[in-house]
């Protein structure tokens, strides 16, 4: 089981060096990141989004977790935004997050 902690840690290192090593060990090959508007993308699409260094993550707070899932949420600063927050599910199989789903909500 992958806690959410750690995860979510490795996800801001690599927002914040723009190296996807850091967070790709977490991830499967055929792993789908679905955000707030219902957009999927695959490995490629979160690999070119985290690595842009457009935004970062912190506050990490563990709802639920287990061998299978996460719930979790975290804040998110992004310059020229209100601050916000996000909810995240996530569903981990064989040692690896083959599923990720936000919705994120912004202050004010």
């Amino acid at each position: 089981m992958i806690e959410a902690k750690v995860v979510l840690t490795a996800w801001d290192k690599t927002l914040e060096t723009k190296d996807f090593s850091h967070l790709r060990i977490f991830l499967s090959n055929d792993f789908k990141f679905e955000n707030t508007t219902g957009d999927v993308g695959g490995i490629t699409d979160t690999e070119a989004w985290s690595t842009a260094g457009a935004i970062r993550v912190n506050n990490f707070r563990t709802i639920r977790e287990t061998d299978t899932y996460i719930v979790a949420t975290h804040d998110v600063v992004q310059e020229g935004q209100p601050a916000s927050s996000v909810l995240v599910y996530a569903e981990q199989s064989d040692g690896k997050f083959t599923y990720w789903k936000i919705n994120r909500a912004f202050e004010g």
